[in-house]
């Protein structure tokens, strides 16, 4: 039996790339999902949980955003982080482009299932 959801807000299906740096060192990620506060990751190093590191990824052609995470939990496949600090404007970005993806989703479940409005 699934355990009902948690969450205040839905995570929403993503695919893009983004660079994790903590320090001098930095690695390719791949982020796999996200919210308004926080995203989950495919990393290619292992990350300890509570680590705070500086993701950059690029949302839009041309258009980054950068903020803090924290690595919230880790599993064999990827990690969650949860964002600690972030810009208005990257804030704003993000919102922007989360809307754009839920409203996608919508139209296109709409295309599926005829006789439902988006």
């Amino acid at each position: 039996m699934s355990q009902p959801e948690l969450r205040n807000e839905p995570r929403v299906p993503v695919s893009f790339r983004g660079t994790l740096t903590l320090g001098e060192k930095s690695a390719a990620c791949h982020i796999q999902n996200m919210c308004s506060r926080g995203f989950l990751i495919r990393a290619s190093k292992e990350l300890p949980v509570g680590q705070l590191v500086h993701l950059t990824c690029e949302l839009y052609p041309d258009r980054w955003i950068e903020c803090n995470v924290q690595v919230r939990h880790v599993n064999r496949d990827c990690l969650g982080a949860k964002v600690i600090e972030i810009s208005d404007e990257a804030k704003s970005i993000c919102r922007r482009y989360l809307q754009e993806q839920i409203d996608m989703s919508q139209v296109a479940l709409a295309a599926v299932q005829p006789g439902t409005a988006p």
